[in-house]
């Protein structure tokens, strides 16, 4: 019942931020609200999390370095495939919420030490962005957030 009204709440979110996004006499206020929602909606999505995940992509890495850096998610991947795609790069549709290049900006959607509640993780590899990873991406931002998303 918790969870209901939760899914619920996101779903007149979602259907807001569609009908803002549709209003063309909106402007560049538009763009400023679509990112306050986009924010919100992550963050909402992240206190909601469970600490097990039912419907990932892949099994639960295990990782072998306990604190790797950030340029093991490059050398996974995860520039080529989710930036280098025209998404999470400047001018890319996904660069309004981070680009993978940049440290601060990756970070922002990590719970650092909880992979399980960080959106960063939790979207590649359940939600809108696993159809497009790979298990070396998904277990390199597991283990980088385990680890303390180290630069």
């Amino acid at each position: 019942m918790k969870y209901s009204y939760i899914y619920l709440f996101l779903l007149m979110l979602t259907l807001h931020l569609a009908c803002s996004v549709l209003d063309p006499e909106n402007g560049n206020d538009q763009e400023k609200e679509q990112n306050s929602l986009l924010g919100l909606l992550a963050l909402s999505r992240t206190s909601t999390a469970t600490s097990t995940q039912t419907n990932q992509k892949f099994p639960t890495p295990t990782c072998e370095v306990s604190a790797p850096a950030f340029s093991t998610l490059k050398e996974a991947g995860f520039e080529t495939t989710c930036g280098q795609s025209g998404c999470h790069v400047t001018g890319g549709s996904g660069a309004s919420r981070y680009r993978t290049n940049v440290y601060s900006e990756v970070l922002a959607y990590a719970n650092t030490g909880v992979p399980s509640t960080s959106a960063l993780y939790r979207e590649q590899s359940s939600g809108s962005m696993a159809i497009y990873t790979t298990q070396a991406i998904d277990k390199a931002i597991y283990c980088w957030i385990s680890g303390g998303a180290k630069p």
